[in-house]
């Protein structure tokens, strides 16, 4: 006689095959933060290999910040008859959520713009949020006990002098033009990220704006539309969309010669060219 087992199965469907999964977060500014979702996605992968459940790919993706963006992983994933996302980010923003749908909807109808005729796209899904998965409480009560393990945090410094801070913490670079590139979701997506190496370079080979310039990341600046966006102050000027053919012209434009050669791109802010030099700003005590 056959037994069966009313234990809860957590095995994959066996058309597995067919399925792609994109292990989705916020990017980072640490490298160590974009290898580790490289290896959490490598190690599901051999886990449900090991499981004889495999997949078709496992593939990392960030939403800001890092690449690959969104868009990027779905193209790498584009074969699979059903693309899963998994978000592994906290919090999981409902607004957010519900422009990465949009994103989705804009990826399939361009796939299917240029795609072969037939050719069905992928069924996407999302995973529940981070936070509401009902094992992750007993996932992190199973962590305690080798937690209490590590050491004392006296001991991770060792003889590190934590009462101060490097002296270069308290210094201003020099520079007179802040120039900000957004590496939010939106223009994340719209390549930013894969584009800021090139904005750095552009910088570090002039010795004028070498000297001149100081470069941040931002989050979102809300005009999505636009970007990718680079903002620079102290004159207020801000450009979008920014692509690999505009970076230098317009940023030792508006540096050097004072002006915007490509006005299409001005999006905000007076004229460069109005500006008749680039003293620092002084600002009253």
């Amino acid at each position: 006689m056959t037994q069966t087992s009313n234990e809860p199965t957590h095995s994959l469907p066996a058309a597995n095959a067919g399925l792609a999964i994109v292990v989705l977060s916020r990017g980072a500014a640490y490298a160590g933060g974009l290898t580790e979702l490289s290896d959490l996605a490598t190690q599901l992968e051999a886990r449900l290999a090991a499981a004889q459940t495999p997949v078709l790919r496992v593939q990392p993706a960030f939403v800001d910040r890092a690449q690959p963006a969104l868009p990027e992983a779905l193209d790498l994933c584009a074969d699979a008859d059903q693309i899963l996302i998994l978000p592994v980010m906290v919090p999981d923003e409902p607004s957010l959520r519900r422009w990465l749908h949009k994103l989705i909807m804009r990826w399939r109808a361009k796939q299917q713009a240029e795609g072969q005729p037939g050719k069905h796209a992928p069924r996407i899904v999302f995973a529940q949020p981070l936070l509401q998965l009902p094992t992750l409480a007993e996932l992190l009560a199973a962590t305690i006990p080798s937690a209490l393990q590590q050491p004392d945090v006296p001991q991770l410094l060792a003889d590190e002098d934590w009462e101060r801070d490097p002296k270069a913490w308290s210094q201003v670079p020099e520079h007179q033009h802040h120039v900000l590139w957004c590496v939010g979701p939106r223009c994340a997506a719209k390549g930013a990220v894969a584009l800021w190496p090139q904005l750095a370079r552009t910088v570090q080979q002039n010795p004028l704006l070498k000297k001149q310039v100081m470069l941040l990341q931002t989050s979102c600046q809300y005009p999505c539309n636009h970007g990718p966006l680079m903002i620079a102050y102290p004159e207020g000027v801000w450009y979008g969309p920014m692509d690999a053919t505009t970076i230098e012209p317009v940023l030792t434009a508006h540096v050097q010669q004072h002006d915007c050669p490509h006005e299409h791109l001005r999006v905000h802010g007076p004229r460069p060219a109005l500006h008749e030099s680039v003293l620092p700003v002084e600002f009253p005590c």
